[in-house]
């Protein structure tokens, strides 16, 4: 009997030492960055009812400038009952991606678009050719001129992030059916580092 209450007693000990503990231990970098988009995908998924379908694709318009073109179609009002959501899967050392790496849920989808794109806001929407945009944003096709990936850096993303290589899919859900969906893959870098 003695034996088992020291066994549970060690035990309680090193379960409760490791709680304290941040389980949040990422062993990449943090810093500065400039992102380096590599590709824009589509998810049409069984999950999705594609009430909202992008189309995008990247244009490599000189040496140092890309572009985000293509076309958004929506059968819906993109407003504030729309949740957005938006996760990362990390690149690994050996080259498989560690999926949920990041995960953020926003309610009021339009109004979460509007705060994280800031200043970006307006170009952004003119470049998929929703044209002085403001929510809710209505049916309807769009396409434009496209935009220059640099302007996410003067949007209100974080100004430091982990570097490296991410897969990105944000999607547009209501009463738990998604609506919607669009993919980036992207590189996090050292604002010195080339391409």
């Amino acid at each position: 009997m003695k034996c088992l209450l020291i066994n549970l007693i060690v035990f309680v000990v090193v379960v409760n030492s490791d709680t304290r503990k941040t389980l949040f231990l990422p062993k990449l970098p943090v810093g500065n960055y400039r992102l380096n988009f590599l590709a824009m995908t589509r998810c049409d998924s069984v999950k999705s009812n594609n009430k909202i379908q992008f189309n995008f694709y990247l244009s490599k318009k000189s040496v140092n400038t890309t572009e985000i073109k293509g076309n958004i179609s929506t059968s819906i009002k993109v407003d504030d009952s729309i949740n957005f959501e938006f996760d990362f899967a990390v690149k690994d050392s050996i080259g498989g991606w560690k999926e949920n790496a990041f995960f953020y849920k926003l309610p009021k989808a339009c109004l979460a678009l509007k705060m994280f794109f800031g200043n970006a806001w307006t170009p952004i929407m003119d470049g998929v050719g929703i044209y002085n945009a403001t929510c809710p944003i209505k049916e309807g096709f769009y396409k434009g001129p496209g935009f220059d990936t640099a302007l996410f850096m003067s949007s209100n993303f974080p100004k430091t992030f982990f570097y490296g290589t991410y897969r990105f899919r944000a999607h547009f859900t209501k009463n738990q059916e998604e609506n919607g969906c669009f993919g980036a893959v992207l590189e996090v870098k050292r604002p010195w580092e080339t391409d």
